[in-house]
């Protein structure tokens, strides 16, 4: 995140101007500044004692909110690397997470401390807790009451209502109890924090006392959690490398000091966290959201006047099916949507084009690789999904299986080069490979180099450059269980997935290969349709694309209404195996019986 004396920069050119919006909220530079300046402040009260023992680090759960932003600008400002955790995950995941890290410092808000709670179990007597929401006994009433004004979707006061944090100045000057107003989530009933467990609110932060001089940095790293596998990985990279990420950033997306940023993806996942530390760094305001929800999206997007976003796939699918949802783009200000489109089809392009405008691009992006590729609007109409050309500053080459570099056209494994690249894992090692600029450039790259060598990260994933220097995935490398690994299969249900996603007759579609009792190996075949009363043609189509890309494993396919999809755009397979895998157990079961009636 961005660190104070960039925020004072801001403050001293425009010391008026918002720099963060979150409901009813609404800090100034001056008024972000001062309050990243107490809470860093509180936090070096608790550091001195634990820096021989170990790294100081931090992690967050929470939704966007203004005090984690302020929170990471503080961690930012100190030099603690402060790394978001999914709180979506399971208990024994994150707790495993938690012991890779090492964490001296946990910020978590009411409505995820019991997962942090499940998490530590008794393992939480070293762990600085700062609690987002002050005490229960402290809050006011949300809505109209409280904001003095209407009271919005969810209890939240309208969309650009002006209600001003105030200023911190002393133990009475503490904004926080205003966040109430925003209709945040209760929690009562949580076990306190044990007796040796050291706790710093965040309003108590927020009234420690100005800092004349901060210390120095500690560190100088950043960490991410990467989604997925057998066991917790953690992405390292050292902070020289942040400067020329947001230039290229900005050169890409054309950011500037008048764009006004909506978070609407969580800030855990590192796309979303590095878009808010750069347009905050080049002076633009953000609007958090904490909802999801389509209407406080579609009212905030009118009423901020935002022109830029970061949206998760979910809430995205959602806004554009909501009939508010055509305002922004009859408006005109809203310029850049950015979401993950691994997952995405040609339904939520087409009906972003119809909604939005020229504004969606698609993401192909990891925590190891960073932004690794981009979809533009135009791009999208006329190339196939899971396609996209290397952000600048970023190269991608294509190797084959002993390593060397392939041409255009001829699939292999991807591996990038550039400023977004991790350096490595916190505890394992990734694969790398240096290579000369004569074998890159010869090799169809995405982008020019600098003369030298340079170090790629080889991912698992499969796919192939064209003669554009986009690329294309085509499947996984590694990654499939072993009791249904089969490369030929595993490529074909990849091509399967990637040609359903390209049908205009589906909103979204999903994919999943199982081997149950019930079922036997099949596939599962999800899909919501493109309206009500069309799912005929679905049905149609997904039974023939199944029957042509992998015939000898049946199909069963299902109209559902909703797909889950984790903030980074990947779909929660459990999640929806549990919804469908009963019902089409159910329907088998009763085919099975009305043939066996008319058998008889």
């Amino acid at each position: 995140m961005i660190r104070i004396e960039h925020i004072r920069r801001h403050a001293t050119a425009r010391p008026d101007a918002t720099a963060l919006v979150d409901g009813p909220v609404r800090l100034s530079w001056t008024d972000f500044a001062d309050a990243v300046g107490r809470c860093a402040a509180g936090l070096t009260e608790q550091l001195p004692e634990q820096r021989p023992a170990r790294p100081v680090r931090a992690v967050f759960l929470s939704g966007p909110r203004w005090e984690l932003a302020v929170l990471l600008a503080a961690c930012a400002t100190l030099g603690i690397p402060c790394t978001g955790l999914d709180p979506a995950q399971d208990t024994d995941r994150l707790a495993r997470t938690l012991d890779l890290l090492g964490p001296s410092i946990a910020i978590v808000s009411a409505e995820h401390a019991p997962v942090l709670d499940a998490a530590l179990g008794t393992g939480a007597r070293e762990l600085l807790r700062v609690p987002l929401d002050p005490p229960a006994e402290s809050t006011r009433p949300s809505g109209a009451d409280t904001a003095g004004g209407a009271a919005g979707p969810n209890g939240r006061p309208e969309p650009g209502a002006h209600v001003d944090a105030p200023r911190a100045a002393g133990a009475t000057a503490s904004p926080a109890p205003a966040d109430h107003a925003a209709g945040r989530p209760e929690f009562a009933g949580r076990p306190g924090p044990g007796p040796e467990e050291p706790v710093r609110p965040f309003h108590d932060l927020l009234a420690s006392d100005s800092p004349r001089r901060l210390p120095e940095p500690l560190h100088q790293e950043s960490l991410a959690v990467v989604p997925g596998g057998s066991r917790p990985r953690v992405t390292v990279r050292g902070s020289a490398a942040e400067g020329r990420a947001l230039i290229d950033l900005v050169d890409e997306f054309g950011f500037d000091a008048h764009d006004t940023h909506l978070v609407a993806a969580p800030l855990w996942q590192p796309l979303s966290l590095q878009l808010a530390r750069t347009l905050l760094t080049v002076g633009a305001a953000l609007v958090l959201d904490d909802t999801g929800d389509a209407e406080v999206l579609a009212a905030l997007i009118a009423a901020e006047h935002v022109t830029t976003t970061m949206i998760e796939p979910g809430a995205l699918g959602r806004l554009l099916v909501h009939p508010d949802s055509a305002a922004p783009g009859r408006a005109g200000r809203l310029r850049c949507v950015i979401t993950p489109g691994r997952h995405l089809g040609r339904w939520t392009v087409d009906a972003a084009w119809a909604r939005l405008g020229p504004v969606l691009h698609l993401a192909l992006t990891s925590p190891e690789t960073g932004l690794a590729g981009l979809l533009t609007p135009e791009e999208s109409q006329v190339t196939r999904a899971r396609t996209g050309r290397a952000v600048l500053g970023t190269t991608v080459v294509v190797l084959g299986d002993e390593g060397e570099v392939l041409p255009a056209g001829r699939p292999g494994r991807l591996a990038f080069a550039g400023p977004h690249v991790m350096d490595g894992y916190l505890d394992g090692e990734a694969e790398f490979r240096t290579l000369g600029t004569g074998a890159v450039t010869g090799a169809g790259s995405a982008v020019g180099e600098d003369a030298g060598e340079h170090r790629f990260l080889v991912t698992d994933d499969l796919g192939v450059l064209d003669e554009h220097g986009r690329f294309t995935l085509t499947g996984r490398a590694c990654g499939v269980r072993a009791a249904v690994r089969d490369r030929a299969v595993d490529a074909a249900l990849f091509r399967l997935e990637s040609d359903l996603l390209n049908l205009p007759c589906l909103r979204d579609t999903a994919v999943v290969r199982v081997s149950l009792p019930t079922l036997g190996d099949a596939l599962v075949v999800p899909f919501i349709a493109v309206a009500v009363g069309r799912e005929a043609t679905g049905y149609a189509a997904l039974r023939t694309a199944c029957a042509r890309r992998v015939p000898s494993i049946p199909a069963h396919v299902i109209a559902v209404d909703h797909i889950p999809y984790s903030p980074t755009g990947r779909i929660r397979t459990a999640e929806l195996l549990r919804a469908v895998v009963p019902i089409l157990t159910l329907n088998l079961q009763l085919e099975q019986t009305v043939h066996q009636e008319i058998s008889a």
